[in-house]
């Protein structure tokens, strides 16, 4: 006898998918693209892709709505890095929808939201994600690339991205970072891609040595009266494949807030 199943017998229940393999023009992993790039090393702009992940890059929205009908086992997962291709694809109802389905945009150690939105220079995204859903201005990737990463390497123009990092440094982001082998700052990162004028802002955002010892000698409070910590209460120095990304963000935030208005 043969079984009869109806469509909406399936709703609900765990599922399981192919990956798709698909071409990337803008890269899931920009910091070890730079890396490669620039040490002579060949990086692969094919990746695996979910179908929730591959619908928010092409903005699929009818498909977004389908596919949350079905359980998914890394539904989670899988949205949080839909926010984040939604993001940097600047597919604005796309994100709106994610959001809705509860996409974390601060998920750490993967590119989320918030890195989407700091490619893309969304700003306004930025604050909301920093001040209402409680993502770290410093959150790293798989790479330890960080939200001010992705802005130098963004296809923003040099200052689109400064007003983007001017925004996650109000949020307390650190100027201060090193990554791969030949621990390369920020400003390092901006002049080897060409963005000499972003480069020089971002050394001139950085404390100086004077201004980082007499912040460490001094009780340094805000305007509230309370003791400032780091937002990232995590320090990290990770070294990752290809020369990884050293994490080097111990300065005191009222260091950092010193140069914060350049502009």
């Amino acid at each position: 006898m043969p079984l009869s199943i109806s469509a909406s017998d399936l709703l609900g229940c765990p599922s399981t998918y192919h990956l798709l393999k698909v071409n990337c023009l803008e890269p899931l992993d920009p910091l070890s693209i730079f890396l490669s790039k620039h040490n002579d090393l060949e990086y692969s702009h094919q990746t695996m892709l979910s179908p929730l992940s591959l619908a928010a890059l092409e903005n699929q929205i009818d498909v977004v709505h389908f596919l949350n009908r079905f359980q998914e086992e890394n539904i989670q997962k899988d949205r949080d890095l839909a926010l984040f291709l939604a993001n940097r694809q600047g597919h604005r109802e796309m994100a709106i929808l994610l959001e809705s389905l509860k996409a974390n945009p601060a998920r750490e150690s993967s590119p989320n939201g918030l890195h989407g939105a700091a490619w893309r220079g969304l700003n306004n995204r930025i604050r909301h994600y920093i001040l209402k859903d409680g993502a770290s201005p410093e959150v790293t990737d798989g790479s330890s690339a960080t939200p001010v990463l992705y802005a130098i390497l963004g296809p923003q123009d040099e200052q689109g991205a400064w007003e983007t990092i001017k925004v996650l440094l109000q949020l307390e982001a650190s100027p201060l970072a090193t990554f791969g082998s030949q621990d390369l700052s920020y400003a390092d990162i901006a002049r080897m891609e060409g963005k000499k004028d972003l480069a020089e802002k971002l050394e001139e955002a950085c404390p100086s040595p004077t201004i980082l010892n007499s912040s460490r000698e001094s009780s340094c409070t805000p305007r509230g009266g309370k003791e400032i910590q780091p937002h990232n209460k995590r320090p990290r120095e990770d070294s990752e494949v290809d020369g990884g990304a050293k994490r080097a963000c111990r300065v005191e935030r009222c260091a950092s807030e010193a140069d914060i208005s350049v502009s």
